[in-house]
């Protein structure tokens, strides 16, 4: 009996060790910039806090912060929301999943203890995976090295080299990959119906003192290194 107890134990540390959780570490944070944790309320985030998987982050007007994930860095824009749906490290492999509500953000993936990046954002009408890539992803995924896999939420996938644009509309993928300009500004990917895309911004209440942060349609820009 004192085995078995024995060999349960050593098997559950063995299951923890081999996917252990990470923290974040705000590195900057400028203007009103809000999270919660999993079922707590809305709080200031600070320069120097940790955050967690399922931690969710709210940045106001002209506000913006800098996470440290591992080795890599996720910039949040102003008016965004966001959560972090995953940050494990497992034996061979440092998974990390941005679930993006509304707003922009930006991520600049190393790689963490030489250790396979597992790297995803999703939104509300597209995933893109990372595959050791730069690229920017919008209503169009820009490609500037490497490939990425751009999958919408019906399933159609398709993937686009260095130099290609892939148009990103409602829950489609054009068929088309076209070559990308030289240089290119952030693009906007609306989670809206097309009527209603052009609409003003609209105010969302994040919680206690939060003031009714505004928030602009869905876009990430995500650059890899």
């Amino acid at each position: 009996m004192k085995k078995t107890i024995v060999a349960i134990v050593i098997l559950a540390l063995f299951a923890v060790s081999s996917l252990a959780a990470l923290e974040g570490e705000v590195v900057t944070v400028n203007g009103k910039v809000e999270y919660q944790g999993s079922g707590g309320s809305w709080m200031p985030l600070k320069s120097g806090d940790t955050v967690n998987s399922g931690t969710m982050i709210s940045t106001g007007f002209k506000s913006n912060a800098t996470i440290r994930l591992g080795a890599s860095i996720l910039s949040v824009k102003p008016l965004t929301r966001m959560t972090l749906t995953t940050l494990s490290e497992k034996e061979d492999v440092v998974d990390t999943e941005v679930y993006l509500d509304v707003g922009t953000v930006k991520a600049e993936v190393k790689s963490y203890n030489n250790k396979r990046n597992g790297f995803s954002v999703r939104s509300p009408v597209a995933t893109a995976s990372v595959r050791g890539t730069v690229f920017e992803m919008g209503d169009k995924v820009t490609v500037f090295e490497g490939s990425v896999e751009v999958a919408t939420s019906f399933g159609q996938t398709r993937t686009g080299n260095a130099g290609q644009n892939m148009d990103v509309t409602g829950d489609t993928l054009s068929n088309q990959i076209t070559e990308k300009k030289k240089e290119m500004n952030p693009i906007s990917v609306s989670s809206l119906p097309s009527t209603e895309s052009a609409s003003p911004v609209q105010p969302i209440a994040t919680g206690p003192g939060a003031g009714g942060a505004a928030v602009s349609p869905t876009s990430v820009t995500i650059t890899i290194q």
